[in-house]
């Protein structure tokens, strides 16, 4: 529940009890905004009837800073031409590629695209909090948004950007042909990392020294951090396990983490033979996963890359659930307003048509592929009840309570540095979660101490 809760109206020393009520009896009572209203009015002002603008009527142009490479600039121009239906005198220019240097070499963007919560540029005054937006806004509302995505860019009751879409992580994928040849006829509940250690050593299988079959190394999901994550929270851990914002304060040295970091390196290290998994990789065709070339039984995987697997192979017997419950968790992206960038009513109409709108949503949806933060649109309501794939992702999405901790500094520069010492066995799992966590929390410590929010 948002924290920018609407202000009561204080207009009523002048005028006595009696007298009030009688007004507001005659007058069908006042509309001050309640507990989550995205449209609180202003203290001593009546509630005003938001009038309906020509989308025509609105004028600007726009400069969208994002970083995904995998989202096809031809798609990207497709869907502003979506937005452009709507809304076609708003220019949407395009640049792909890191912040910082647009924003020093004087070409700042009006819209930024982040993968989470910013707090550097909040502090030193770049971004707009979104929250005036909203109040102009009556069918805007934070209830509307999947509530995970939408706390993540919130911060000391500023809403600094709006969900863009959502990342449901992870499916569990299993080939159903490798599952009956290697016996097994249901698909097992995982609860922890025991019985998933037992199920994913199946189809790890050497014959005459060579692969036969490969399942999932839950070492590398989606880089080896994304695997932390996933791991350690099928082992009980949650985002504040990692770091609690309320205290400032990193645990990655927490057992629960270190446990799932030990299990993880021990199972990539006892289950899988690298130079027989790289021998097995080069004799496929160029670029083919084993998963499509049916080498491999099972694995963790993303809504894109499923989509894609079915692409190149369409006759992929396979079933499609979702991960762990307690491993389940949402990402994405969010957008943000620069205070430096042009035209930023603009910006917030081609914010609001995305990420507020079935017309956005479609847009998402056909152009690159992205699941809309919104929830219950008629669209991906129908997209769902025909695709059961897809439905399982959006029943990961409602179910998932969890997301990446929102940091206020790069988290992930000590680990990845250690990360091949710890691989070459030269010091522990333990070892490097705590340096990792004794570095975190200086850099942190460091952060608040000479950061003042502008």
């Amino acid at each position: 529940m948002l924290n920018n809760v609407a202000r009561k109206s204080s207009i009523w020393s002048l005028v006595s009890v009696l007298l009030l009520a009688l007004l507001v009896s005659a007058c069908g009572g006042s509309d001050t905004g309640g507990e989550g209203s995205a449209t609180p009015q202003p203290s001593g002002k009546p509630a005003e009837t938001a009038k309906k603008v020509d989308p025509a009527s609105i004028k600007g142009e726009i400069l969208w800073q994002y970083t995904v490479t995998v989202w096809p600039e031809a798609e990207i121009k497709n869907m502003i031409a979506d937005f452009n239906k709507t809304y076609p005198n708003i220019k949407v220019n395009i640049q792909l590629g890191p912040l910082d240097p647009m924003i020093a070499a004087g070409n700042v963007p009006t819209i930024a695209t982040f993968n989470r919560l910013e707090v550097n540029y909040i502090m030193d005054g770049l971004m707009e909090d979104l929250t005036p937006y909203m109040k102009k806004e009556p069918d805007f509302k934070a209830e509307q948004f999947n509530p995970t995505v939408w706390e993540i860019p919130r911060f000391e009751g500023g809403q600094y950007g709006i969900p863009m879409y959502l990342n449901p992580t992870y499916a569990l994928v299993y080939n159903n042909k490798i599952m009956n040849q290697y016996g097994e006829k249901s698909i097992p509940k995982l609860q922890g990392l025991k019985d998933t250690d037992e199920l994913f050593k199946k189809f790890w299988v050497m014959k005459n020294g060579e692969l036969e079959m490969t399942g999932d190394n839950p070492l590398f999901y989606y880089g080896n951090l994304s695997g932390l994550f996933f791991v350690s929270y099928l082992n009980g851990a949650d985002p504040k396990t990692f770091y609690n914002p309320d205290t400032k304060k990193a645990n990655f040295n927490d057992t629960k983490i270190v446990e799932a970091l030990e299990w993880m390196v021990r199972f990539n290290k006892e289950t899988v033979n690298a130079d027989a998994l790289a021998k097995m990789k080069a004799a496929l065709p160029k670029g083919t996963h084993p998963f499509v070339a049916e080498k491999q039984a099972m694995m963790v995987i993303t809504s894109n890359d499923l989509v894609a697997f079915k692409k190149a192979k369409p006759d992929l017997d396979l079933t499609v659930v979702p991960a762990p419950q307690a491993s389940l968790w949402n990402g994405g992206s969010n957008l943000a307003i620069l205070k430096g960038g042009k035209d930023k009513e603009a910006a917030w109409e081609f914010i609001k048509w995305m990420t507020n709108t079935e017309e956005g949503a479609a847009s998402l949806y056909n152009r690159l592929g992205l699941i809309t933060p919104k929830k219950d649109t008629k669209f991906m309501k129908d997209k769902a009840a025909s695709d059961p794939d897809l439905k399982v992702f959006m029943d990961i999405a409602n179910q998932a309570t969890k997301y990446i901790p929102q940091f206020p500094v790069a988290y992930d520069v000590e680990y990845k540095k250690l990360f091949p010492d710890m691989m070459a066995g030269k010091i522990t799992p333990k070892e490097l979660m705590d340096h990792v966590n004794k570095d975190l929390q200086a850099k942190i410590d460091e952060f608040y101490k000479t950061k003042v929010k502008k």
